[in-house]
């Protein structure tokens, strides 16, 4: 069931930081890099929760919007920050999911990964793959629908995760996963 900030009602953050630490945040009160630890953030939850900027209320990931994502997909226990963010500027803009793999990169070639960014771009939803570098750098960015909407098609989850792949290597090439030391 949502509530009236469209939040799935029984879903509460609990002790999952993610948010406090993954996201770059500029707000007139609160600035700091991605992959940084908000000096607010008391390691289990919000230190000025109630007076939280502005930025941060109007903050919350997929996982506490999407019935379709179950526990499970709780960012601390997942490894992968989904929020969405708007693709250009006035009405013909359009929302898109993005995916951060932030805890193991291995996530991205899962079964369940794949089922959900299928499932995503078959309603027609942009997918972004987003892996961050390290701390107070840029996340390397790709949109997944151009590798993997022809096996959207075709129905082959095999065919996703390989899109996928194709797609994980072209942003990050070397293939070592720095995302445990970011």
């Amino acid at each position: 069931m949502v509530g009236n900030e469209g939040l799935i009602l029984d879903r509460e953050c609990g002790d999952c930081i993610v948010c406090c630490q993954l996201p770059s945040i500029e707000d007139p009160n609160l600035t700091k890099p991605a992959g940084v630890l908000c000096r607010h953030c008391t390691g289990t939850g919000c230190g000025i929760y109630a007076v939280r900027p502005q930025s941060c209320r109007e903050f919350y990931c997929q996982w506490r919007q999407l019935a379709v994502l179950d526990d499970n997909w709780r960012p601390d226990r997942s490894g992968v920050l989904i929020s969405s963010k708007w693709l250009g500027n006035g009405p013909d803009s359009e929302a898109a999911m993005v995916m951060v793999a932030f805890a193991d990169h291995s996530v991205v070639f899962d079964d369940g990964f794949a089922a959900l960014v299928a499932m995503s771009i078959d309603r027609g939803i942009e997918v972004i793959l987003s892996l961050p570098y390290g701390a107070g750098e840029l996340a390397r960015e790709i949109s997944l629908c151009q590798f993997v909407a022809g096996a959207v098609a075709a129905g082959s989850l095999g065919d996703v995760k390989a899109g996928i792949r194709t797609a994980y290597a072209t942003i990050w090439p070397d293939g070592q996963d720095r995302s445990a030391s970011a």
